[in-house]
Order: structure tokens, then sequence, then C-alpha cells
């Protein structure tokens, strides 16, 4: 047998065990079977979502699963492994034989297929397909597609990356075939582009910028200057006390000129106005003292003539103040007049206006009395 031949007849045999195991294991959320072959014999380890269906009680269901495989498929010393699939949603076989199940229960397929996309999409999927196709409604067979989120589906990305199934559900009008297809949601496509953010640390430029500046001319200058008697050690000691010293200069700029005399004019200005404020109170002084003294000595003799001054001041006052009270009473006088006349003048008006009505009055009844008159002599 040539090896192309062994490898199909392995990949037939293989394709018939998970068809098996699928039919027999749909309701325990059968994910995928796994074949190895060892010294021992062939072990076969199922990936099911509930592995306690599929062992069955007291291992029931793995002792019947096993004498299929060897009488069935010629399996020589069997030996069967269940796991456990960690997250079910991302497997496409187990959604398939979840959406399966519901169909053949009466639920409706498109309800049905929504709420397996919103699972597989809410577990962390990047994308996800279900294709139902066959006697949906009527005896015409036809497909329905539901996707969500970002599929692959050609190239090595949609051959490695993303997981397929089909399954069948059996109707009265027919079977239904449904096919899912998952992308997982770790995979990296070649056109993603990731933008890294770097921060620039303007103090971080600045000191690597001194550190080298004074490394130059350091190591110049002990080679240059060094004495034959004198040991070597001596000679670095004042090599290392100058690089602090140089490392400042190489950073002034012309701002910092500038700063500096400002500074420096700054500094020398205060202690000129102080100087001058010192001295000018202190000339002020010498000066006032002398008249202070001449101007008490004159004002002593004309004490008596301010008190004179005073004595008459006081009548004029007096004289003043009698004066101005008779002119405020008449103003007083004055204003009650008007604000009794004031009082006055709206009763005027009034009998005015009676007045004038009562001459209206009599003036109509006048009136009426003629034309009386006259329609009696007609």
């Amino acid at each position: 047998m040539s090896a192309v031949n062994h490898f199909i007849k392995k990949g037939l045999r293989h394709n018939r065990i998970d068809e098996y195991l699928g039919s027999e294991l749909g309701r325990a959320g059968y994910g995928g079977v796994d074949i190895t072959k060892t010294p021992l014999g062939e072990r076969i380890t199922i990936h099911a979502a509930r592995p306690g269906i599929v062992i069955g009680r007291r291992g029931k269901n793995i002792r019947m699963i096993t004498d299929e495989l060897v009488s069935r498929f010629g399996l020589e010393n069997p030996q069967i492994e269940v796991k456990e699939v960690i997250k079910p949603e991302l497997n496409a076989k187990v959604m398939a034989f979840s959406l399966v199940s519901a169909i053949e229960r009466g639920v409706h397929r498109r309800r049905a297929a929504y709420s397996v996309l919103r699972r597989v999409v809410n577990s962390g999927a990047k994308g996800c397909e279900i294709i139902i196709s066959g006697k949906l409604t009527s005896k015409r067979s036809r497909h329905e597609a539901y996707r969500m989120g970002l599929l692959a589906k050609s190239g090595e990305v949609g051959t490695e990356y993303v997981m397929r199934s089909n399954t069948t559900a059996v109707m009265k009008l027919g079977t239904i075939g449904v096919t899912v297809s998952i992308m997982r949601g770790d995979v990296i496509l070649p056109d993603d582009i990731s933008i890294h953010s770097i921060k620039f640390d303007e103090a971080g430029v600045v000191e690597t910028i001194s550190e080298d500046a004074p490394e130059t001319p350091v190591e110049k200058k002990p080679k240059a200057a060094e004495p034959k008697g004198k040991d070597p050690k001596k000679a670095a000691e004042p090599a290392k006390k100058v690089e602090p010293k140089k490392a400042p200069t190489a950073k002034k700029t012309e701002l910092d000129k500038e700063v500096e005399k400002l500074s420096d004019l700054i500094e020398k200005s205060p202690p000129k106005e102080k100087a001058a404020a010192k001295k000018a109170p202190a000339k002020k002084t010498t000066k006032k003292e002398p008249a202070k003294k001449t101007t008490t000595k004159k004002v002593e003799p004309a004490k008596p003539a301010t008190k004179k001054t005073t004595k008459k001041a006081e009548p004029a006052k007096k004289k003043t103040t009698k004066k101005e009270e008779p002119a405020k009473k008449t103003t007083a006088k004055k204003e009650t007049a008007k604000k009794a006349t004031a009082k006055k003048e709206p009763a005027k008006k009034a009998d005015a206006k009676k007045e004038s009505a009562k001459k209206a009055t009599t003036k109509k009844a006048a009136d009426k009395k003629t034309k009386a008159d006259k329609e009696k002599k007609k």
C-alpha cells in the first residue's frame, strides 16, 4: 500500500468515527475527537461540553462506545478519555449541535440562530456566520444566512483561524443542513495596525546632554598634565572637581545672560534708594529745629489778643442768629398758606362743576317748556 492511500484511509476512518460520535453524543455538546496511536493501543480523546452525559451512569455509555469502535471501525484496544470544553461558545461543533437540537424541538430557526450568534460574539469571538439550508417553509428548498462581526473566508487566515462544522436537523418536510463558522478573538490579522504612543521627557533629554558634554574635556586633561613624581590617584582628584563647574557653563544661552544682567541691576538699585531715603529726613530735622524755637517765642505775647477776638466774635454770631429766626418764621407761614390754597382749589373746582350742571339742567327744562308751548299753539 502506498503512503497516499494509507493517509486517505486514515482520514476516512477519522471522519466516520467523528460522525458516529456526533450522532450518539449530540445532547452532551459534542465538540470533536482526537485519535493518536500508542504502543499499548489507540487513544481516543472526546471533547464535550457536558462530560457527565458522555460517561453515563457507572460508565455505561463509555463501554457501549468502546464496543462499537472495536466492532464497526476495527480499532485495536481503544482507550477513551473525556475532556471538558472550557469555552463551548467558541467551539463551532458545540454551537451547531445546540442549534440543531433547538430547531428539532420546535424553536423558530431565526430566533435560535440569533441567540447562538449573540452567545458566540459576547463570549469574545471576532465574528460568526450561520447558514441554514433545506426545505424551510415549503417543498422548495432555500437557504438563509445570519452573520455578525468579522469573518475571513479565503486565504490562510480563513483556513487556519476559522472553525467550521456541518450538522443536519431531521424535520417532517425533510432534513435541514446547518453550518456554523466561528473566528476566534485572539486572531491577529495581517492588516491589523497598532500605534504605540511614546512620551518624550524633556528633562531626560537635557540630562543626557549634560552628562555627555563634560566627558570629552575631562579625559584629555589628565593625559596632557601628568607629573612624573606624583601619584596617578592625586592627579585624577582635581579632574573630578572640574566636572560640575563646566556642565552649567555649556547650558548657558543668551536668555540666561540677559536674566543675570537684569538680576544684577535689581540687586544694585534698592540700596541706593534706601540711602537717599535715609539722608533726606536727616536734613529736614536739622533745618527745622531752630525754626520751632522762634515760633514758640513769638506766639506767647499774642495770646491775649486772641482772647479779645473771640469775645467780639461771639455777640456777632448771636445777632446773626436772631435775625435769621424771623426769616424762618415768615417762610413757614408762606408754606402753610400755600398748603391751605392747595386744599381749597379742589373744593372750588367741585363747586364750579355743580353750578355748571345746574345751569345745564335749567336750560334743558326751559327748552322743553318752549317746545311744549309751541306744540299746544299749533
